[in-house]
């Protein structure tokens, strides 16, 4: 299953420091992106947001510091030591399941788990001599590719999950409706749904649909002269600002305008 979902994660002011890159198909049915960010010398924070995504991270200094990180609900702050160096892997929805069989549900609460605990041993040592070898971003992507699509298998996603997480993304600007009756036409009741989502997505339904909304409001707020797209998704400005607070923990104005890699304050 593949959505045209194409999440953000907020500008870093040296457009230097974060470059992505999108896989090509059929790679792009498991992989959203690719990225890496560079960070200087200093003590600095990455301030992440949800976006619905497993991330693989990969300290590009030191491999044994590489770890999988769960879909979240509000902003995280990353305290990283500069200079350094990371490589992620930015998986679709759902698409963690070609290389991981283990159900989201049952290690999303640890907030972050050691790749090795997830993962073939295989796979994580072809990951490594990828990392190790390739000295440039757009050769570890080429690399990495080559190495995930031939580990990758189709995993079965439950139809009823598909139907749902389609009608999330079909229906991104509109309340979403979880009640039995709507449920039914994905094939479950209310309360199966919440067991489903929490299982495959690590998130509630409710939630998921949430964060769908925030992403496309949070690209929106980027387009030029067009200062109320907030009513494209929310009732009116304050119901947008309270939620987009909730998710990203500042307000829209402030997070247009911030780096998302920033210094540490010596009083923090």
């Amino acid at each position: 299953m593949l959505l045209e979902y194409n999440p953000t994660q907020g500008k870093v002011a040296d457009d230097r420091a974060y470059k992505t890159r999108q896989p090509l198909p059929p790679l792009n049915r498991w992989v959203q992106s690719y990225w890496e960010l560079t960070v200087p010398k200093g003590q600095f924070r990455y301030h992440g947001v949800p976006d619905n995504c497993v991330d693989w991270i990969i300290n590009l200094d030191c491999f044994d510091d590489n770890f999988l990180i769960p879909p979240f609900l509000s902003s995280t702050l990353f305290h990283i030591d500069g200079p350094s160096a990371f490589f992620g892997i930015r998986f679709q929805i759902l698409g963690h399941n070609g290389l991981i069989s283990v159900p989201l549900g049952e290690w999303s609460e640890a907030g972050s788990v050691k790749t090795e605990d997830l993962l073939p041993a295989d796979i994580v040592y072809s990951v490594f001599e990828v990392i190790n070898n390739a000295k440039s971003f757009d050769k570890r992507c080429n690399s990495l590719s080559a190495v995930i699509l031939s580990a990758i298998t189709f995993a079965n996603v439950d139809p009823r999950l598909a139907r749902y997480t389609r009608y999330c993304y079909e229906n991104i600007s509109s309340n979403l409706d979880l009640s039995d009756s709507q449920s039914s036409e994905f094939g479950v009741s209310a309360r199966q749904l919440r067991r489903l989502a929490k299982q495959h997505l690590g998130l509630l339904p409710k939630d998921f649909g949430k964060v769908l909304r925030f992403q496309s409001a949070l690209k929106a707020m980027n387009a030029p002269q067009n200062n109320s797209f907030y009513l494209d998704y929310y009732y009116d400005q304050p119901h947008f600002v309270r939620e987009f607070k909730r998710f990203s923990g500042v307000t829209p104005t402030q997070f247009r305008k911030m780096s998302v890699l920033y210094k540490q304050c010596s009083s923090e």
